[in-house]
């Protein structure tokens, strides 16, 4: 959701256009911020403004004429990473209540080393994962998060990795893409090498991702599954819905080499959704 309650029409109309253009737009909120100024941030980029509110309209519309627009307002870096944690009851309720104690786990962890910068949002879309998490500028998503894994997520990220036990992939990526980076950075951590991913289509819905120069290869299939999408779903009166389910596969014959020829790849094969 990206329209407040009681918003100006003319932010409404500038966030809209900004949707329009492609931009993600998330309402944020933490207590104990200053009533007459907005925090707003921009990725990529990572810009960090602190708004007048009456200037909040100009500067969406300056948004879509680029960064050199932005200078007027005055940006800083984002110097910390960005947590930001689903809390939005209006869409779902489970966001609000799975979300809301995930919030309060990180914000526990991080009080003492604040280096991290941690936020409530609204809908990050996957509702059905909730608690839904997701890690500026990494674009990471994660779901389905307790507060049992924050502090192991937390370190994960302090490492710029993927915490792989909720991860849901980069945000940018194809839902196939997706499907693929988890599973193939899930087979490379069962071989020992961990990191971030860079990945590359191989053909169709076939991916070779890389972590830490040893590469493996992914092959996505569609499936179905039939599920509801969200907590409201389980009292609603109707049916279930089948949904896309996608089912990737590392590659026996297509594991390739590490840059490192004492670090080769076993053939083995590692079934993921």
């Amino acid at each position: 959701m990206r329209i407040g309650k009681g918003m100006d029409a003319e932010v409404e109309a500038a966030i809209e256009e900004l949707a329009d253009a492609g931009w993600r737009i998330n309402l944020i909120d933490r207590k104990g911020e200053p009533d007459d100024k907005l925090r707003v941030f921009v990725f990529p980029g990572a810009g960090s403004f602190a708004l007048d509110p009456e200037d909040l309209a100009a500067f969406l519309n300056a948004v879509l004429e680029g960064p050199d627009a932005l200078a007027r307002f005055g940006p800083t870096p984002a110097a910390k990473p960005l947590i930001l944690c689903c809390t939005h009851s209006q869409h779902d309720r489970c966001c609000a209540k799975w979300g809301f104690a995930v919030y309060k786990a990180f914000a526990a962890e991080i009080d003492e080393s604040r280096d991290i910068d941690l936020w409530e949002c609204t809908h990050l879309g996957g509702c059905r994962f909730a608690a839904g998490v997701l890690v500026l500028p990494a674009l990471r998503k994660y779901g389905r998060v307790a507060p049992v894994h924050v502090a192991d997520l937390l370190q994960a990220e302090r490492e710029d990795r993927p915490y792989l036990p909720c991860y849901r992939g980069g945000s940018l990526l194809s839902e196939p893409a997706q499907a693929a980076e988890v599973t193939g950075l899930s087979h490379l951590a069962g071989l020992g090498v961990t990191g971030s991913a860079t990945i590359k289509e191989a053909g169709p819905r076939t991916f070779d991702i890389t972590v830490a120069g040893v590469t493996t290869r992914v092959r996505v299939r569609d499936g179905t599954v039939s599920s509801h999408g969200n907590c409201a779903g389980l009292h609603a009166a109707d049916p279930v819905a089948p949904r896309i389910a996608w089912h990737a596969s590392v590659l026996n014959d297509d594991v390739l080499q590490s840059e490192h020829p004492a670090r080769q790849l076993p053939r083995n094969e590692r079934q993921g959704s």
